[in-house]
């Protein structure tokens, strides 16, 4: 059995995803893994006295031949595939069309599935269309905008914006595509690039207009800071399967779990917990034993462009009532999505 220690920012909710995203890959490795959530000191090299919050993992696994594959595949364009009208397709050939999924394939493991962004879809002669109801189908991950404009499509001109998901998918892929020194799971989620697109999900990267997607005739002020493409990755994984899309139906009201208006609200868990009362637990479902400590991240917009903010914390619960979280409400900040 090996432990592993993931030292993060939990105020920072892109962190706190990926970890989410990494869990979710472990478990193709090992079914069984456990992970808890501490705060302690001693897990930071460049400053041993600090506290950081950090998720520990209990797998049956060799962290040095995992980490380097998942290195691989995360930045190898052809492990990934995005779910259109056509069918499954390279990302490169789905660039700012329709896309109702993205799938990463891991060398004989169980398909890894990201559709956070999505909920429904619409249908109109027989072709898949964007703008007929309010929310257009998507969620409220959904934070880049930008209306296609058929005669850049055909040039193949796309700006950031219109991009879609596949593109800035790929964006992150390639990216990544130049980490290669990976030795533990800590390093991927610190690899850092300049200029990669971004999902908008780490925190500390969308400090200015252009880091949040806009692009250069939108953008008010200049300057960037570098991303971080595999965060980014781990994290839509984290938010599609801790935190997916609600469905359509009498039991699944329009919404995100763990979402209510702009505010998304998750925790951190102990004592360890499998992966499946984990997904649980980060959702703010009561499971004995355990003990959550609760956060609340303001989801900041800027024109259409949505992006997450550092969170509060929000104390220690024993019991959490499920439906006052996720209970979501119709609101007209909608609009401008």
């Amino acid at each position: 059995m090996t432990t592993i220690q993931l030292a993060i920012d939990a105020r920072n909710p892109g962190e706190y995803l990926a970890v989410c995203g990494l869990l979710e890959l472990l478990s193709r490795y090992d079914t069984n893994a456990t992970s808890v959530w501490r705060r302690t000191t001693g897990v930071l090299a460049s400053l041993p006295s600090a506290a950081a919050d950090v998720c520990e993992i209990e797998a049956a696994i060799d962290e040095a031949f995992v980490v380097a594959e998942l290195a691989k595949q995360l930045g190898t364009k052809d492990s990934w595939k995005a779910i259109t009208e056509k069918g499954r397709q390279p990302l490169a050939n789905s660039i700012g069309g329709w896309c109702g999924g993205i799938e990463l394939a891991l060398p004989d493991k169980a398909i890894v599935v990201v559709d956070h962004w999505y909920e429904w879809a619409h249908a109109s002669r027989g072709r898949i269309v964007q703008r007929l109801e309010k929310r257009d189908g998507k969620s409220r991950w959904k934070f880049w905008a930008g209306k296609r404009d058929e005669a850049s499509v055909k040039k193949g001109a796309y700006s950031a914006s219109l991009r879609g998901i596949a593109g800035l998918t790929l964006d992150l892929v390639e990216a990544t595509a130049a980490f290669s020194t990976a030795k533990r799971l800590q390093d991927l989620l610190s690899f850092t690039s300049p200029g990669s697109s971004r999902l908008n999900l780490d925190a500390v990267a969308t400090r200015s207009s252009i880091d949040r997607g806009i692009s250069a005739e939108d953008a008010k002020s200049g300057g960037s800071s570098p991303g971080r493409p595999v965060l980014e990755l781990l994290a839509a994984v984290g938010l599609s399967t801790f935190f997916p899309p609600r469905r359509v139906g009498d039991n699944a009201p329009h919404g995100v779990v763990g979402v209510r208006k702009r505010i998304f609200t998750y925790r951190t868990w102990s004592p360890h917990l499998p992966l499946t009362l984990a997904r649980m637990t980060a959702r703010g479902v009561e499971v004995t034993p355990a003990e959550l400590v609760k956060r609340e991240a303001i989801i900041g917009m800027m024109g259409q462009y949505g992006y997450l903010k550092l969170a509060r914390p929000a104390g220690i619960t024993e019991f959490v009532s499920v439906d006052s979280d996720n209970e979501d409400e119709n609101d007209d900040e909608d609009n401008d999505e």
